[in-house]
């Protein structure tokens, strides 16, 4: 009896050690990772002039008609907002270290010195939190752009919609969706997916990688496993419904 007693404590024990190790590897530990703070300020003015003037002179020795504008932009930008970037960041793959959305917002206004962007994570790798922070920061690194009838930079709220086929008829590839409006009664509701099967279980979650890094600070790495268990949580939208009538809270896909 007293052999039975101490198999069942033990067996308990190594039940609830597994169950622990595994809802730590899918986050249990993990922090929600939001857009991060815009740093700084508009460019100055003259520094804008400054390299409006070089790029007028650089258009007239090429004969471009006066009055035509040449601006730089980019219109494909990832945050840690997409699983892609998110992986990347981490140290075990090399990664510089956390780079959400005001870190774009950043990059851009002071180290690529572009005129316009986009923020174009993943639409299914968006949860419905994600899509309101990304919202929020490209409102906020447009407020910090100087004068609105020169601004220093103009931020585009987007997302990237992606997609394999088999056959050439029935792949769409990458498509970056480029949305006008920033304001929240002016965009859609969700970002709109593609089909792709997001699912959350297994054993060992993306938390166990912080085994196979062991000098470094698990908690990266917690965080990125709270981020894959968030999105792939998310439900799916019913079908047949007019997206101005769906929840706020479901994933919205669009097979073609």
């Amino acid at each position: 009896m007293a052999l039975r007693r101490i198999a069942i404590v033990v067996g308990v024990l190594v039940a609830a050690t597994l169950w622990l190790l595994h809802e730590i590897s899918w986050g249990l530990l993990g922090e929600h990772e939001g857009p991060g703070e815009i740093r700084g300020e508009a460019v100055p003015n003259r520094v804008v002039f400054r390299r409006e003037a070089a790029r007028g002179a650089r258009a007239a020795a090429l004969g471009v008609p006066r009055g035509s504008q040449i601006l730089f932009g980019d219109l494909h930008v990832h945050s840690t907002f997409s699983t892609d970037a998110f992986a990347a960041s981490l140290p075990i793959f090399g990664g510089s270290g956390a780079h959400p959305p005001a870190d774009a917002c950043d990059f851009a206004r002071y180290c690529s010195g572009l005129d316009f962007w986009s923020i174009n994570d993943h639409a299914s790798n968006l949860t419905p939190e994600h899509w309101r922070e990304t919202q929020q920061s490209i409102r906020e690194c447009n407020d910090r752009s100087g004068d609105s009838e020169r601004p220093d930079l103009v931020s585009f709220l987007g997302w990237e919609w992606t997609q394999v086929g088999q056959t050439a008829a029935t792949h769409y590839g990458h498509k970056n969706v480029v949305v006008l409006e920033t304001a929240s009664d002016r965009v859609p509701a969700r970002p709109i997916a593609e089909p792709i099967a997001l699912t959350v279980g297994g054993a060992a979650g993306p938390g166990a990688l912080a085994l196979l890094d062991r000098d470094r600070s698990p908690q990266r790495y917690f965080d990125f496993a709270r981020y894959m268990k968030d999105r792939g949580e998310v439900p799916v939208c019913a079908e047949g419904v007019d997206t101005r009538e769906l929840p706020g809270d479901c994933r919205e896909i669009a097979p073609t």
